[in-house]
Order: structure tokens, then sequence, then C-alpha cells
């Protein structure tokens, strides 16, 4: 998006607010953070890192310090995608292969499409894009949303397994 007119800038905001407020919905419901005064994210060069980065210092300012660390642990807070997710599970349902159970991840609710006109417009770098799975996409095409109705279906089945 280029900034040629004030009303595009306008749009450009709204967008990077909306983004923003579902990330901080996601991080207050699903209680990602705790009252600890750091954060930890992990640093896996990816363009969801760079957008976690951001989106967190938005949201946080000063008042929490943001760490980023090379090495995966529990306490650290992963940059994903819907998409990528999404991919996973349907794998994991597909093969009928056990979910992996969800560490702390970030960005499970924005799509990589998203991301990546975050990173237009914030000016972040890009770098690959990710491999779609077809059948997705062409579900996506057909029936806009489907890729979220997934989320939700695939987190209420690993509900019910965490139940069993």
């Amino acid at each position: 998006m280029k900034k040629t007119t004030n009303s595009s800038s306008i749009d450009e905001k709204i967008f990077i607010r909306a983004i923003e407020k579902r990330v901080r919905k996601d991080i207050r419901i699903k209680k990602k953070l705790g009252k600890k005064k750091e954060i930890k994210i992990l640093d896996d060069n990816s363009k969801e890192f760079r957008v976690t980065k951001d989106i967190l210092q938005s949201i946080f300012g000063k008042v929490k310090n943001i760490i980023i660390v090379k090495k995966k642990s529990e306490a650290d807070l992963i940059p994903t995608n819907l998409d990528r997710e999404i991919n996973k599970d349907l794998k994991s349902y597909l093969l009928n292969k056990k979910f992996e159970t969800k560490q702390k991840i970030i960005l499970n609710n924005v799509l990589e499409k998203e991301i990546m006109t975050y990173c237009k417009i914030k000016k972040l770098k890009i770098g690959d894009k990710e491999k779609k799975n077809e059948l997705i996409e062409l579900l996506e095409k057909t029936t806009p949303n489907t890729k979220y109705g997934l989320a939700k279906s695939f987190d209420k089945i690993r509900e019910r397994l965490k139940t069993e």
C-alpha cells in the first residue's frame, strides 16, 4: 500500500490496529504471558518473528522487556501464523498422528497474507514465502474464512483430546 493519499494512510493505521488488537486479545484470553517483566521470543529469522517483535513493542512499550533467544524452550513465545498452524494440524489429523501440544505460540490467529501486508506497511523484511496447501487455499477461495473455521475446529479437537 502506497501512502499517496490521506485516506490510504488511515486505512493502513486501521489495519495495523486491527492486527494488534487481535494479537492482544489472543494473549489476554489464552494467558500466554504471565506477570513477568520480560518476554522471551524465539528468533527464527522469519517475517513472523519481526512482526511479533514489532507488535509486542507496540503493545507493551517499556513496560515489559523483550528478550530474543535463539534456542527453543517452554518459556519462549514461538512466532507462527494461522496458515502454518492449520497445515501442521491438518497433516497430523490426516496422518492419524498425535496433535502436538501447543507451546506458547503467537500470531496463530493472523494469516500469512496479513503478516506480509503488515511487513509492507511497517517496511519490515519479508523473507521467503511458505508453501501453501492447495486444498486449503481452494476451500478458502470458494468459502472465505474457512481457515479460521478450521483453526477453531482443531482447537476443539485438541481440547477434547486433553480431557480424554
